[in-house]
């Protein structure tokens, strides 16, 4: 791999969670069983227009629509066993179409308004780069003993890393892309309209699959920093670029043996990346000439334990040592620098 220096902040031009499946069902699955659908398997259910179609191994799927573009879509899981609940495989989609056009508080007020959400199931991250493939491949990636190649005009379309087919890989695949050119193939350009006023966008995609997926609760996917951090850690082995993006890498790995409450896990990943972002912020204000311990000192956000083994009412005595020296520093300055002014003026009134 070449080693030049390539300025990430200046080619980065999106980056998102750009595809997500979560186990499901409806919480009034009765309701939506009654709906009438026409001739065409077409309906309406809220503000959606959806359709409904046969799909392989699954009773039924049905793709919610909005503004003419597909956005989710259910699959309803055929159960061979009765004592199994028929909803455990059942999945939803939310396709990267839905990124593209909703907030992340649309998406989650959707899901979170009509489903039960189980594990997740998929999720992709996507980063666009304003860089030919050619030369981001070649001079900024290693390639894998696993790797697939498509090719056209001697020009590389698309590499993925690892085997593609999910009963050969059941945890991660990258996906590097010429994102102009497929926008044109699936013909979106209406969609990514601002995307084709740039002369290249090469897309970098993490495809994280069911073993690893459903380590993560859905709803800490929406996080960016989490997901910057899921990102770099599985293109560190083939890229270094995106060391320069501050974030610490995350591991989606889980010790089988470890058994921790849902709710708790949930509560310790947020207390790791918080205190992750506590940590980049505090070294950001250090390197600026300030030092972050004092500055929550002076702010009194101290627990009274650390109190104690900081030996605080010491601390307290020197800040306000401190605020004296500065007040007479202050004095003494204003006085060397006006002493003339000083004693015209006690000589007018006669002090002197």
């Amino acid at each position: 791999m070449k080693n030049y220096d390539l300025k990430l902040n200046k080619i980065i031009y999106n980056f998102s969670l750009d595809h997500l499946e979560v186990f499901w069902t409806f919480k009034n699955k009765e309701l939506f069983n009654k709906l009438d659908f026409d001739n065409s398997n077409y309906s309406e259910f809220d503000e959606y227009k959806i359709i409904k179609t046969e799909v392989s191994k699954y009773a039924y799927k049905i793709i919610f629509t909005k503004w003419d573009y597909s956005l989710f879509a259910y699959y309803e899981w055929i159960s061979k066993n009765e004592k199994q609940p028929v909803w455990t495989k059942s999945y939803i989609v939310i396709y990267s179409t839905a990124f593209k056009l909703l907030e992340y508080e649309e998406i989650l007020g959707f899901l979170e308004f009509y489903l039960y959400l189980e594990h997740t199931r998929r999720f992709d991250i996507a980063l666009d780069l304003k860089i030919n493939i050619n030369d981001l491949l070649k001079n900024y990636f290693i390639k894998p003993k696993t790797w697939r190649e498509y090719k056209k005009s001697w020009s590389i379309e698309t590499l993925y890393f690892w085997e593609v087919k999910n009963s050969k890989n059941k945890r991660q695949l990258i996906r590097v892309y010429n994102k102009l050119l497929d926008i044109i193939q699936k013909k979106k350009t209406f969609l990514y309209q601002d995307y084709l006023t740039n002369e290249n966008i090469t897309r970098v995609e993490l495809e994280v699959r069911q073993e690893l997926a459903k380590n993560r609760n859905y709803k800490e996917l929406f996080d960016e920093v989490l997901l910057i951090g899921i990102f770099k850690n599985y293109l560190y082995k083939y890229t270094k670029i995106f060391e320069q993006i501050p974030w610490e890498k995350i591991t989606l790995y889980k010790s089988k043996n470890m058994k921790l409450d849902s709710e708790d896990y949930q509560s310790l990943v947020y207390k790791v990346i918080n205190t992750k972002q506590f940590i980049w912020y505090a070294k950001n204000i250090y390197n600026q000439g300030f030092c972050p311990v004092r500055i929550l000192l002076l702010e009194w956000y101290i627990k009274d334990k650390t109190k104690l083994a900081l030996w605080i009412e010491n601390i307290e005595d020197l800040i306000n040592k401190e605020r004296e020296v500065k007040i007479r520093a202050r004095e003494n300055y204003y006085i060397n620098n006006n002493l003339d002014y000083i004693l015209s003026n006690l000589y007018k009134y006669g002090k002197i």
